[in-house]
């Protein structure tokens, strides 16, 4: 299993979101809950874009948070480190929404 580290680059850039594919796996979004007291911000996508994604550990777990202005952050269901991978790529893809 490769390890969840962060990503190089400057604060604000990161890959670009595309539109979800009509076959794409939803995410059961979530209202966002309290932070974590060692959260770590591991990933992110391009800030250029109005929605933007975290990927978030914590503790052998993580999430992926989804930030727009004007709108609540909402979090995906919090999950080990590979299948947090798992989906993180898929929502790369746009194989996930």
């Amino acid at each position: 299993m490769t390890p969840l580290t962060p990503t190089g680059g400057t604060v604000g850039h990161g890959p670009h979101v595309p539109e979800p594919q009509p076959d794409s796996v939803p995410i059961d979004w979530q209202r966002a809950t309290q932070a974590e007291d060692r959260r770590r911000v591991v990933r992110w996508t391009c800030q250029c874009k109005p929605v933007v994604y975290y990927l978030i550990t914590a503790g052998g777990h993580g999430h992926i948070e989804r930030t727009a202005p004007g709108q609540t952050t909402v979090q995906s269901p919090r999950l080990r480190y590979a299948p947090l991978a798992d989906l993180w790529e898929l929502l790369l893809l746009g194989r996930a929404r």
